[in-house]
């Protein structure tokens, strides 16, 4: 295996026994290494997990102790932001609050490599996530996509519309095919 995959198969096995003990419900990969899955490599340093908590947290304040008691218990070294698993900074996201992240966790698509399977967040969901933020890299990330040919026009518009996401869409489309134009 290469680095990369023995990188990730290393955080595969950690979610999946993270999802065994019931620290974590259902999950997707997102951001740069999402995008590699779905088109071609693209740089990063870090793994982004959007994940729910099963069953969904009830208080006012959401808590991620769970997840840091078990990397503890795990010996993981980890900052505010990231949980490093085998040298890898990974950064766990609950996604529960955001309509668009938690429908991404639900529709994500299963890749297998090696004897390990991981999900995915598809890349509509993606291209949405990046428009909603707005940064210039993620804003690169969906011409390639356009460039790719990756995304399902329909799904798309429909999620950039149910998501309020349409004029900020529209703010970026002239750098896109006229595919991808709405």
């Amino acid at each position: 295996m290469s680095g990369i995959h023995t990188k990730l198969a290393a955080v595969v096995r950690v979610l999946d026994d993270m999802r065994a003990k019931g620290i974590i419900g259902d999950y997707g990969v997102g951001g740069a290494v999402a995008a590699t899955f779905h088109y071609q490599p693209i740089s990063t340093v870090d793994l982004d997990i959007f994940f729910l908590f099963d069953p969904p947290q009830t208080g006012i304040i959401l808590s991620l102790e769970p997840i840091y008691n078990y990397v503890r218990k795990q010996g993981f070294e980890y900052d505010k932001d990231f949980i490093f698993i085998n040298g890898w900074p990974v950064q766990f996201i609950e996604s529960s609050h955001d309509g668009l992240w938690k429908e991404a966790i639900e529709k994500s698509r299963t890749f297998g490599f090696g004897d390990l399977e991981i999900k995915v967040l598809p890349p509509e969901h993606l291209a949405a996530m990046w428009v909603q933020a707005g940064r210039e890299k993620d804003i690169r990330k969906i011409v390639e996509f356009d460039e790719g040919g990756v995304m399902n026009r329909q799904v798309l518009q429909d999620l950039l519309e149910r998501f309020g996401f349409l004029e900020k869409w529209r703010s970026i489309q002239g750098r896109l095919s006229n595919e991808y134009k709405f």
